[in-house]
């Protein structure tokens, strides 16, 4: 049962709603009482009040307190109150009768009290007994007026306020959490449908969204952030699934020609110069294996980031100079002209020399796979708006615009016949914008067709 949010949500607004209910019930009984007390003590100081002017009235005509006190005991009747009239040390005089069995027996510390503030109050066998002196004037005081009335007038009254209280609170309690497990199950059903919904999201289906009813209350939000992240999930899935399919693809070449040319090499004795041939194409797809499983364990960095980087004080002068010598190498087999930067500034970046290494030779043996022979490759290095900006640019084929936003998609390739040819998987600028991007840098291509392209690559300097 507990389990359930809608119970445990419930079970919280009931147990809140009845602390409320009580302490409101104690408070209300604590001010009803109060003023059920006060109210009797106004009505017997009214009541003390009435009776001391009349016996005044009556002592000045009789002039003898024991009549005067039985003509106003005669004349003014109070059914539920008990009255009598003593005199000054608080002997009583004359008393009603309906005080059956029982005298009135007034203390000497309340009279006292009573010339002091002008009337008091004691509690005296179950009554509430009132004394008032009939005059005053302290130099002529005739005796006091005692009035009292019982305390089950009050009692009463606060035993049905507690009787209503006893059920009154109970059966609003239970109304009320009636009706706040009714609104938790309503507002919690859009987190039932939701629930659901979810459970039947499987692998088969990422493309699935959730129901949004609101996108501005609170269970809408959380809807649309399970959409975001399900949009986010079926992207990844569908990225891994390219990658599995592409990087089949392009392995199985290379272990077909493999297996193939050995298998041909194996069916019959052949001259020293043909295995040569073989082995050297066995070499040749080896070294193409290598690169596009060095180019996969590269990738699958990718979702590491900056964690799977070394962070290390890098001197980009000196990682340029290094580049562009390998870079010369390669140009000059291919009869390119290369031109190698000159005096560079010292520029100091913090990242990952091997990778950063990496980036800069696939830029670079990307642009002399794409330049005829006869062309041209140069490399840079500067510094701007605080960044350390490289520029790889080259004479050659060039990349038409409609394939520019693309060219740094994994296996993506301009021209599928001439990349293969050349050893190309359709990796390298892949890898060279991640590590680019791990460095919290960027990386951009300009290019037109016949004329050649510049990779530029903008990278933050260490403070």
């Amino acid at each position: 049962m507990f389990d359930s949010v809608r119970m445990r949500l419930t079970l919280w607004y009931a147990a809140v709603l009845a602390v409320a209910l009580i302490a409101f019930a104690l408070l209300v009984y604590s001010a009803a009482a109060r003023g059920f007390y006060e109210r009797q003590d106004e009505s017997l100081r009214s009541t003390a009040a009435t009776v001391a002017s009349a016996y005044l009235e009556e002592l000045a005509e009789q002039e003898s307190p024991a009549k005067a006190s039985e003509v106003v005991l005669v004349e003014l009747v109070f059914p539920n109150r008990y009255v009598a009239i003593t005199d000054t040390e608080g002997q009583v005089i004359a008393q009603a009768g309906n005080l059956p069995g029982q005298r009135l027996i007034v203390p000497a510390a309340s009279l006292s009290e009573a010339r002091q503030r002008g009337i008091g109050f004691k509690d005296s066998n179950g009554l509430r007994v009132a004394i008032s002196p009939v005059s005053q004037d302290q130099n002529k005081q005739p005796g006091f007026v005692v009035v009292a009335e019982s305390l089950n007038v009050v009692s009463d009254s606060l035993r049905s306020l507690r009787r209503s209280f006893y059920t009154g609170v109970p059966v609003i309690l239970i109304l009320a959490s009636l009706g706040g497990y009714f609104l938790a199950r309503k507002s919690l059903a859009p987190m039932a449908l939701m629930n659901e919904q979810t459970r039947s999201i499987t692998a088969g289906n990422l493309s699935a969204r959730l129901d949004v009813a609101n996108p501005r209350d609170e269970v809408g939000g959380l809807a649309t952030t399970i959409n975001d992240l399900l949009g986010r999930l079926e992207n990844a899935f569908e990225e891994q699934q390219r990658l599995i399919a592409d990087s089949s693809h392009e392995l199985r070449t290379p272990v077909a020609v493999v297996r193939t040319e050995a298998e041909v090499a194996l069916e019959q004795e052949r001259e020293t110069g043909e295995y040569r041939t073989s082995l050297a194409l066995i070499r040749d797809e080896a070294e193409r294996l290598s690169r596009i499983v060095e180019d996969l364990f590269i990738l699958a960095r990718q979702p590491l980031v900056s964690p799977a980087l070394a962070r290390e004080s890098i001197r980009l002068n000196d990682l340029v100079r290094d580049c562009g010598r390998a870079a010369q190498v390669l140009a000059a087999r291919k009869s390119l002209q290369f031109d190698a930067p000159g005096p560079l500034p010292e520029l100091t970046v913090k990242g990952d020399d091997e990778l950063l290494r990496r980036m800069l030779l696939n830029l670079l043996d990307n642009a002399v796979k794409y330049t005829p022979p006869g062309g041209e490759i140069s490399l840079n290095l500067s510094a701007q708006n605080g960044d350390a900006k490289i520029t790889v640019s080259d004479t050659g084929v060039g990349i038409p615009s409609e394939h520019q936003a693309r060219v740094f998609d994994r296996f993506y390739r301009v021209d599928k016949a001439r990349s293969r040819a050349e050893g190309g998987a359709g990796l390298g600028l892949s890898i060279a914008r991640w590590i680019v991007e791990a460095h919290g840098g960027t990386l951009s291509v300009e290019s037109k067709v016949g004329s050649g392209s510049t990779f530029t690559v903008e990278l933050p300097l260490r403070e």
